[in-house]
C-alpha cells in the first residue's frame, strides 16, 4: 500500500503550504534537471492546470536549486499544437511564460527527434520518446484529470504515456496498421512522397499510395499533408488495447527515471473529454482538489475513487459505457509500475 496525499480544493490557496508540509522532492537532488510534464490545453478553453497552480511547483524547485522545465510534445493529429510554432501560440496564450522556467517543446519540430527504450511487453519490444527526455535526471507529471474519449479517463498515466512519446510511439499507441489515404480529398500533391523517409508512399492515378509492406509507422505524412487527406484508422485499436499500450509507454519512461519521478493530479474542471479536444464536453463534476504521490497507478485510482464518491457516481462511465478505464490501472499493476493499494493522506 502506498500514500496518495489529498489537498481539498477549498484549501487550493494553501498548495504552497501542503507542498511544504509532505517531502515531495525528496528523491530529487540539488542540480537535477526534471522536466514538468504538463498538457498545455487548447486556446479555445481554460481546462488545463492553471499557471497559478503550476507556481508553487516550480517555486519549490527553485528552492530545493533543481532545474524544472515545463515541457510538452507535438500532437500526433492536424490542428493546434502539431508543430513547435503553434504549441508555444497555446503556451504564450494560456501565460505558462510567466513562471520564469525554461519551457521545452521536446521531440524536434516534426515530433521525429527520438530515442527508444526496450521492454518485454505484450504489444511492444521497443517505445520511442522524444529525445530530450532522455537527458533529464527525473521528470515530474503535472496532470489536468478529466475523460477522454479512447482510454475512459486522462490522467497521469495517459500524460506520461502518450505525452512523452515521439510521432512515432504516439502512432504506434493509436493504430496496428498504416496510416489511410482519404482519396476524395488528396491532390496528387507529391508531398508526402517527398518526405516519407522509407519510400513507402507512391502516387497512383494521381492519389497518394502508401505500402504497408514498407510504411514503418511514423505518421510524419500525417503532418506534412497540406489538405488533411492523411489519416490515422482510429478503429484499428480497441479501448482496452489503446489503454495497454499507453501504460507500457508509460511503464518505460518512469523506469527509466527510477525514483526520480512524482505525479500530481489536478481534479479541476473535470469535463468529459481530452483537453486537446477545441471542445471538451460539458463539466462533470465540481473541483475536488489535488492528489499527489510517487505511485503513477495509485494517484490515478485515487483521483477516479475520488470523483466517483464525490458525486455517487460514475461520470466517466456514465457517458463513455463502453470504455472500461479500469483496464489501464489492472494491466498497469499487473507489469509492475505500481499499485492500486493505497491510503489517502488528508491535507
Amino acid at each position: 500500500m502506498v500514500n496518495v496525499y489529498f489537498l481539498p480544493f477549498e484549501k487550493i490557496d494553501k498548495l504552497d503550504d501542503f507542498l511544504n508540509r509532505f517531502d515531495f522532492l525528496k528523491n530529487f537532488s540539488e542540480k537535477d534537471k526534471i522536466g514538468l510534464k504538463i498538457h498545455f490545453g487548447n486556446s479555445h478553453h481554460n481546462n488545463n492546470v492553471s499557471p497559478d497552480f503550476v507556481l508553487p511547483i516550480v517555486n519549490k524547485l527553485k528552492e530545493k536549486n533543481i532545474v524544472g522545465i515545463l515541457t510538452d510534445t507535438n500532437v500526433l493529429y492536424r490542428g493546434e499544437r502539431d508543430d513547435t510554432f503553434s504549441h508555444l501560440e497555446v503556451v504564450y496564450k494560456k501565460g505558462y511564460d510567466k513562471l520564469g522556467i525554461p519551457i521545452l517543446i521536446a521531440g524536434g519540430f516534426d515530433a521525429d527527434y527520438e530515442f527508444d527504450i526496450d521492454i518485454n511487453g505484450k504489444h511492444f519490444k521497443k517505445l520511442y520518446y522524444a529525445k530530450e527526455y532522455e537527458k533529464f535526471d527525473g521528470m515530474i507529471a503535472i496532470t489536468h484529470f478529466k475523460g477522454h474519449g479512447l482510454s475512459g479517463i486522462g490522467g497521469t498515466l495517459k500524460n506520461i504515456g502518450m505525452g512523452c512519446a515521439s510521432r512515432k510511439g504516439k502512432f504506434a499507441m493509436h493504430s496496428n496498421i498504416s496510416p489511410v489515404v482519404n482519396n476524395s480529398i488528396c491532390k496528387g500533391c507529391g508531398k508526402c512522397v517527398e518526405n516519407c523517409l522509407f519510400n513507402a508512399i507512391t502516387l497512383k492515378n494521381e492519389k497518394a499510395f502508401i505500402d504497408r509492406e514498407k510504411c514503418k509507422g511514423c505518421a510524419f505524412c500525417i503532418h506534412v499533408c497540406p489538405f488533411g487527406a492523411i489519416n490515422i484508422p482510429w478503429s484499428s485499436v480497441t479501448t482496452e488495447e489503446f489503454q495497454e499500450r499507453i501504460v507500457e509507454y508509460a511503464y518505460g519512461i518512469i523506469k527509466f527515471y527510477k525514483d526520480k519521478f512524482l505525479a500530481i493530479n489536478f481534479l479541476t474542471n473535470i469535463a468529459g473529454d481530452c483537453d486537446c479536444c477545441s471542445n471538451p464536453g460539458e463539466i462533470l463534476s465540481k473541483d475536488i482538489g489535488v492528489c499527489v504521490s510517487d505511485d503513477p497507478v495509485a494517484v490515478d485510482k485515487c483521483s477516479s475513487d475520488l470523483i466517483r464518491e464525490i458525486n455517487k457516481k460514475d461520470v466517466f462511465l456514465e457517458i463513455k459505457p463502453k470504455v472500461d478505464y479500469t483496464t489501464q490501472f489492472r494491466y498497469a499493476e499487473k507489469i509492475g509500475l505500481g499499485t492500486t493499494k493505497y491510503k489517502v493522506i488528508v491535507f
